[in-house]
């Protein structure tokens, strides 16, 4: 799986952090590149000096807040790339794997998304997923034909690419042990998500990504598991800007942080994201209800509904 349980804690907060914020630097506050790099020398002169756990981990947290105020895809590149760079110093895999990740995102055709995606596939070749793993090369062949080492695994994993739907439609049909249970099997939807996330991975420009990424946040949303719902739908909404799922995508995170997790904070500011981004949007006067309202108590709301 991509989220083994020893790494659930740190890996939730970082991704917290870099994708589930505030959405601020859409609508202004946007962090210049003088003002980023000043700031990331300083904590290097920290670190270089004192290069310890507690000034790693603030130079991990100073990384991810920049991540979140900058909206300029340079900037962002840099920002990754010295975090990454931070890591590899410090030699600490949680936190690279985390801006590997996001990097491939970002910047999937980008020359140094060949080595981060060979590097997130070993972690799940480390962890037997094969038939992630099969897909994972295979993505990578897709792009970089030329990559000797990720042709030699493919080849050998005994497992077909082929057999990804199959066991995508057998995970999804399962995911409810019997009609009577009321949440859905925690290891099937686990398995979904993974499923889902390798899919991305590999295949970001395939038709069905972004509805596999849908799905996969649904299926976290209904499993009980909102932080990666969160950083699935960010996942549509930031990276497939164009698509018809994005604007969606949006709103239901603003949901989700309201009637999963409580968020006030952050739903209201994603609810705002929505509505500057899209105004015309079927959903814009349900948005600005929401909003409107989010501090309303509920009896009092299905009052207002009810009229």
């Amino acid at each position: 799986m991509f989220f083994q349980p020893q790494t659930k804690l740190i890996l939730f907060f970082i991704l917290i952090a870099i994708v589930s914020c505030k959405e601020k630097s859409i609508i202004g506050n946007v962090t210049t590149s003088r003002e980023w790099k000043s700031e990331l020398t300083e904590y290097e002169k920290l670190l270089n000096t004192d290069p310890s756990f507690n000034n790693f981990q603030i130079g991990m947290l100073k990384i991810s807040q920049l991540l979140v105020d900058t909206n300029f895809q340079d900037n962002r590149k840099d920002i990754l790339l010295k975090g990454i760079e931070w890591c590899k110093k410090m030699n600490d895999g949680f936190y690279s794997l985390v801006y590997k990740k996001e990097y491939v995102k970002s910047f999937p055709q980008d020359a140094k998304s060949e080595q981060y995606l060979f590097d997130i596939t070993k972690t799940l070749d480390e962890d037997q997923q094969e038939l992630e793993v099969k897909i994972m090369y295979d993505g990578i062949l897709k792009r970089w034909p030329q990559n000797k080492e990720a042709k030699e695994n493919w080849l050998r994993i005994k497992r077909d690419v082929s057999e990804f739907d199959f066991f995508l439609n057998e995970t999804g049909k399962k995911m409810f042990g019997t009609p009577e249970q009321f949440r859905p099997d925690s290891a099937r939807v686990a398995q979904f998500i993974s499923f889902s996330e390798t899919f991305a991975y590999a295949y970001p420009d395939d038709k069905r990504t972004v509805k596999l990424l849908m799905t996969g946040a649904q299926t976290a949303k209904t499993g009980m598991v909102p932080g990666k719902a969160i950083e699935l739908y960010d996942w549509v909404w930031r990276y497939y800007p164009k698509s018809e799922d994005a604007a969606m995508a949006l709103f239901l995170k603003g949901f989700t942080y309201e009637t999963d997790l409580n968020n006030k904070e952050f739903a209201i500011d994603a609810y705002k994201t929505f509505l500057y981004k899209y105004p015309g949007h079927p959903r814009t006067k349900e948005v600005a209800f929401l909003l409107e309202n989010i501090n309303t108590p509920q009896k009092e709301l299905l009052k207002k509904l009810e009229n």
